[in-house]
């Protein structure tokens, strides 16, 4: 469960993109997370972008569990070319029971989808190169020092080097380059512009549902280490999930069943406005609680393939 951006503190939080940062409850099935998340939401003083306005009922939302009248929207970008069939045939079934359970499903456009991987990858490395900064030896983090007489600049050096991995070391020379004089208004500028017509994508899509639906990743998942090598493909599996997180809205990720190609999880992914976060809870406690019928009352972690 992603909260709406602010809903849930950060303070204690090493940051990464301050922008794009949010804590957030994962647990075994939809009411636990609802349980969670009401203990851990709220206005906090101490992060400066919390937002003060009460926790949405997740609980009583997670409790009712009724889909009826509910209008849910497709999104059309994210379900098409790129996405595994297994993927595609998880998500059309919830979508079939989804409307079973009396929810109205349409399909939404949201054109400027198509943009989020390439803004979000200049404007988390971005924000990255800013924050990690502080991790240099000196004020935050471990200190690389083999005792001799070493210069302030060689300690920093060896202390980065060390501490960093090679994908955190990518993503703060990326972000520093896109940051860099000549170059702000070309890259991070631009990203930010498309961040607002991707926001405005999806203002236009809760004008006319309650909710948005999308498989939550194009593939399952791939083997650790497998893509290390070529880190755009794995970039390109976050197609789905980036948008919601440079627009700021709340959303969940639901197992709904395992693809049958390689008998692996799929996850579908439920966004709701800015604050609504019960509607999250709502429709995916009805959907799981209607997976876990036909599974017997098996949760994801112990149903068969389909």
């Amino acid at each position: 469960m992603k909260p709406t951006y602010g809903g849930v503190s950060r303070y204690g939080i090493v940051a990464l993109a301050s922008s794009l940062d949010q804590a957030g409850p994962c647990a075994r099935d939809v009411m636990d997370t609802a349980l969670l998340h009401a203990v851990i939401g709220g206005h906090d003083p101490r992060d400066s972008t919390s937002i003060n306005k009460p926790v949405p009922d997740v609980v009583a939302a997670a409790l009712n569990a009724d889909v009826r009248g509910m209008k849910i929207g497709v999104i059309k970008q994210l379900k098409g070319e790129g996405f595994q069939a297994g993927v595609l045939e998880r998500f059309n079934q919830s979508i079939e029971i989804l409307i079973e359970l009396g929810a109205e499903v349409i399909e939404v456009s949201c054109p400027h989808f198509e943009y989020a991987l390439g803004a979000y990858y200049l404007i988390l490395p971005s924000e990255a190169s800013s924050n990690l900064a502080r991790f240099d030896g000196m004020r935050f983090g471990i200190r690389e020092d083999d005792g001799k007489n070493r210069s302030v600049e060689e300690v920093m050096s060896a202390t980065r080097e060390k501490g960093f991995g090679a994908e955190v070391k990518r993503r703060i020379m990326l972000g520093t380059y896109a940051l860099s004089s000549g170059y702000y208004d070309a890259y991070y500028g631009q990203a930010q512009r498309i961040r607002t017509l991707i926001t405005r994508d999806f203002a236009d899509a809760f004008s006319h549902v309650d909710v948005l639906v999308s498989p939550t990743a194009p593939t399952t998942a791939f083997k650790i280490g497998e893509k290390l090598d070529d880190p755009l493909a794995m970039y390109l599996n976050d197609i789905a999930t980036i948008p919601v997180n440079l627009a700021g809205n709340c959303a969940m990720s639901l197992p709904i069943g395992r693809a049958p190609e390689d008998g692996l999880p799929v996850g579908l992914q439920i966004i709701a406005p800015p604050m609504a976060d019960h509607l999250l809870y709502q429709v995916g406690s009805a959907l799981e609680s209607a997976l876990a019928d036909r599974w017997g009352g098996l949760l994801i972690s112990e149903a068969p393939t389909l």
